[in-house]
This record gives structure tokens, C-alpha cells and sequence, in this order.
């Protein structure tokens, strides 16, 4: 047992030495840099289907004129089954038009990116960052779809998730459809697209901080050559079963690490907290447990509020918004308002799991806002 501890700390200190020098290079280059993390509009599934929509734009402002539409439309082609190809064949890239929020005749949606060429030809892209499908939404885009261009070989429909996940079956039952990812498709996408802008510097490394800031939602920001570093030495034979082990433990981690700060936290405060699920819950003590305060996730960032215990199953009666304390308005899960305070969660990013441990994340983000809620519940104990 000693021996296969052993085992696991010397793989924990050598994938830490990895990861070390790997920062190293990334700070001495400015890698952490990145103008759409910097404006917090990285979660907004509006502002990339707006940015992945320029670029598809044969007379977008990037200059390229087609080439990466494309190359988006070659990347599928290379992927995808010969129909895919046929209706590549037949598109006219250097006529099409390209459009966000594409209203439907019949106001039963919007569509995310709408690309048509001048023959009848159409690209439906559904975007998803974090948000879910709406009820029967690829099943109505098919309906508009099928009757403006005519049959259905002359349209395609791609469902775009961070991870490549499938549609809903509500939503996209009996539906042709292309499911494709961010950290995929995408990415690789952008890196082609990124070797044709070589002699645009300014599109070339706009595309960059757009693939850095992909990588950071889907938990591929480590640099490719300290992943071949680290698979390297996982893999070695000596190294796999402790490897396997520890990757079994990953989720317990991360409870552990919000569990210590959440008990941190409370500490610092003088107040009882909780743990549910991947968030976490602070209340003044067991008398006063009918309130809660809590940082929780919402569409890949985090938010706070003063939640009843009847709001956690989403089934309190809205109060009147707490407007010194939230912008957003009460509902049935947040019956006094809500406040987003950070433009991502752990469980979104894994790099916040470090700033639990160094006491960054509670000190800059969560104590500030549980105070702030605190002080406000104290001076109005009619709440």
C-alpha cells in the first residue's frame, strides 16, 4: 500500500514540475491575455455565434473573402459521409450571405446563423453554449427549413455544443441533423482558418485569443506540448495504474477543495454552510436555516442569492427584488433577485479549483458578496 502511495505521489510531482514550466513559457509569452475573457462576454451564446458568423461571411470584414466558409464547408466534407460532399459541391460560396438571430416567418424562433447561397442553398447552425433546447427548436427549423428551400438535399442543419453533445429528443426527433463542438470542430476549424489569414496579422491573432478562450470553456487550455509531456508519463507501464486511480478520484477532489473552502469560509463569517452538488451555501444558523445565501451556477457563470428553502426546488413565490443587492428580477428560484458575480464556475473552469486552495476565489469573489448579503439581512430582520 505504501509502495503504490508512493507511486502516485512521485506521478503527482512530476506532472506538477510539467505544469509548472509550462507556465513558465505561457506568462513569458502573454498567453494568458485575452480580450473576450477580459469584456465577459464569453459565455454569451449571442457573441460567438456573432464572431463565428464574421468569419463565415464571404464579405465579412476579415477580407478573406470565402475561403473560410470554405473551409469550414471542407472540414465537414472531410468528416461526414458523401451527401456532405454533394451538397458542398453544389454551394455558392462566393455569393452567400450570412445572418445572426435569423427570424422565422411564423416568429416560432430565431436562428442562431442562417448562411444561403443565391441557388437555394442553405446552412442552419443552432448554437449552444449552455443554455438548453427549446421545445421541438431543430423540428421547427426543419419545418422552416424544408418549405423556403424547397427539399431537404438542399439544406443542412448542424447542432453546435461545447462537447459535441446531441440534441434533445423533443427537439430534434425525426430531424436530419450534424452535431459538431467548440472543442472540436471548431477549434480545428479556426486553427485551418488561422493558416490561411497568415498575411493578417490582425484576423490571424483575433482567431487565436478566440481558440484560447474555446479552450478555457471546454477545459483544453493545456499547452499541447505539456500534454505530451504528461500522456508520456502517465503512460509508461509503471505509471498507468496509479494514473487510472487518480483520475478516479478527480470528482472527489474537487468536492473536497469546495467543501475546505465553503468550511473556510463559514469560519471566517460565523455562519453555518452547506454543499449541494457543485455549489455551495451559507445561513446565519440552524434557527435561522428559512434563508440561505447561496454561489451557485447559471448558464456557465456564477450568481448569488438569498434563497427560502422552497426556491431550491424552484418552487417559491417571487418577493419583491432586493434591488441594493441583485440587477436581476425575483423568480421562482431566486425569490428576492440574483447577482451573477463571476463570468464562469469551477465546474465550468478548473483553473478556479487553484484559486480555492491559494484563498483568491473566497477572498476576492465570495466573502465580499456574503458579507455585503449579511449585513443587509441584519438590518432588515422583517426578510
Amino acid at each position: 500500500m505504501r509502495e503504490k502511495i508512493k507511486d502516485l505521489q512521485n506521478i503527482l510531482t512530476q506532472v506538477s514540475i510539467i505544469s509548472r514550466k509550462n507556465n513558465e513559457i505561457v506568462e513569458a509569452i502573454g498567453g494568458r491575455f485575452n480580450m473576450f475573457a477580459i469584456l465577459g462576454v464569453g459565455h454569451y451564446e449571442n457573441a460567438h455565434s456573432s464572431i463565428i458568423c464574421e468569419l463565415l461571411k464571404p464579405k465579412g470584414s476579415h477580407g478573406l473573402k470565402e475561403l473560410f466558409l470554405k473551409a469550414f464547408f471542407d472540414l465537414q466534407a472531410k468528416n461526414d459521409q458523401v451527401d456532405f460532399k454533394e451538397f458542398a459541391a453544389r454551394f455558392d460560396f462566393e455569393n452567400a450571405r450570412a445572418y445572426t438571430e435569423y427570424p422565422t416567418p411564423t416568429n416560432d424562433g430565431r436562428i442562431d446563423i442562417l448562411i444561403e447561397d443565391t441557388k437555394g442553398h442553405a446552412v442552419i447552425i443552432e448554437n449552444k453554449i449552455y443554455a438548453g433546447d427549446q421545445w421541438e427548436q431543430l423540428k421547427r427549423y426543419n419545418s422552416f427549413a424544408l418549405h423556403k428551400y424547397a427539399k431537404k438535399e438542399n439544406f443542412k442543419i448542424f447542432y453546435l455544443s461545447l462537447n459535441g453533445n446531441e440534441a434533445s429528443t423533443h427537439s430534434s426527433e425525426g430531424v436530419d441533423y450534424i452535431p459538431i463542438s467548440h472543442s472540436e470542430f471548431i477549434i480545428d476549424w479556426l486553427e485551418q482558418c488561422i493558416s490561411l489569414a497568415s498575411r493578417y496579422p490582425l484576423v490571424r491573432e483575433t482567431m487565436s485569443q478566440y481558440i484560447n478562450h474555446l479552450k478555457e470553456l471546454t477545459n483544453k487550455n493545456m499547452n499541447t506540448n505539456e500534454e505530451k509531456e504528461i500522456v508520456e508519463l502517465i503512460s509508461k507501464p509503471e505509471n498507468v495504474e496509479s494514473a487510472i486511480k487518480i483520475s478516479k478520484n478527480i470528482d472527489g477532489l474537487k468536492t473536497k477543495l469546495l467543501y475546505d473552502m465553503a468550511k473556510s469560509i463559514a469560519e471566517e463569517c460565523f455562519v453555518e454552510f452547506l454543499v449541494r452538488g457543485k455549489n455551495v451555501g451559507f445561513y446565519k444558523n440552524e434557527q435561522e436555516n428559512r434563508l440561505q445565501i447561496w454561489f451557485a451556477l447559471d448558464k456557465g457563470r456564477t450568481y448569488c442569492s438569498i434563497k427560502t428553502k422552497d426556491s431550491l426546488n424552484g418552487k417559491a413565490n417571487p418577493q419583491q427584488q432586493i434591488t441594493e443587492l441583485f440587477s436581476k428580477k425575483a423568480d421562482a428560484w431566486n425569490p428576492y433577485g440574483y447577482e451573477y458575480v463571476m463570468n464562469d464556475h469551477w465546474e465550468v473552469n478548473s483553473q478556479l479549483y487553484l484559486k480555492m486552495i491559494d484563498g483568491s476565489l473566497a477572498n476576492d469573489i465570495i466573502i465580499p458578496n456574503l458579507k455585503k448579503m449579511l449585513n443587509y439581512l441584519n438590518d432588515h430582520p422583517e426578510i
